[in-house]
């Protein structure tokens, strides 16, 4: 029997995910969160086969829960279910541990479908959000074929260096704040500054491109 996760702000749509899911024989639990800090807290005594997470939450971004399920119980499948469907948050969202990502707007997949897929070890994905994956590794691999012999270690202050060796070692941003004693809204700013001086758009592209150069270790 499957017990399933919803971290989803809106009353309706949480509602309406829960009346779905509590009707397939296959589910034991299903439990809903309006908030990071009540599913974090949730997960620390109760394991999920499926947890179904929205972007744009109330206490900050959804990606401070799937970075925590991702750690702390890896065997979960994570979905993301956005209405974001900007680069950024796609690609952070993969690399903080999810393993599909739909749109709200996409009537294409099911709910009960996209979780079929998942426990089949398979990644629901929307077309639209399929599309601008293909895309950004097509532009990836242009990125490093045309990357100039001439190479800048200096190009980060000691502090985006300091930031980004602690997200290459899997350091959530709030971690990374934490460790270097500074205020949560600070490290946004700095991973900001360094996509823009390495000219790429995600943690993973930051981190190769910064060990390419010496950055980093």
């Amino acid at each position: 029997m499957l017990t399933i996760s919803v971290l989803e702000d809106n009353l309706i749509l949480r509602d309406r995910f829960r009346s779905i899911i509590i009707e397939w024989e296959s589910v034991s639990d299903c439990f809903v969160f309006e908030k990071n800090h009540e599913l974090i807290e949730h997960s620390l005594y109760q394991n999920y086969d499926v947890a179904l997470i929205d972007l744009d939450l109330p206490d900050g971004s959804g990606l401070q829960s799937i970075e925590h399920l991702a750690r702390t119980q890896p065997s979960a499948c994570i979905i993301v279910i956005s209405a974001l469907s900007d680069a950024e948050s796609i690609y952070t969202a993969i690399e903080s541990g999810a393993i599909g990502y739909i749109h709200k707007d996409d009537n294409s997949l099911t709910l009960q479908s996209s979780i079929e897929m998942a426990l089949r070890g398979e990644s629901p994905i929307s077309p639209m959000i399929a599309r601008k994956v293909f895309s950004r590794i097509q532009d990836l691999t242009f990125i490093i074929q045309s990357k100039p012999d001439r190479i800048d270690k200096h190009i980060l202050t000691n502090k985006e260096s300091q930031v980004l060796q602690l997200l290459a070692k899997g350091l959530s941003y709030n971690e990374t704040a934490s460790v270097l004693e500074m205020s949560q809204k600070t490290v946004p700013t700095h991973i900001r500054n360094i996509y823009k001086k390495l000219q790429v758009n995600s943690r993973s592209e930051a981190v190769y491109e910064a060990r390419q150069m010496g950055i980093i270790d």
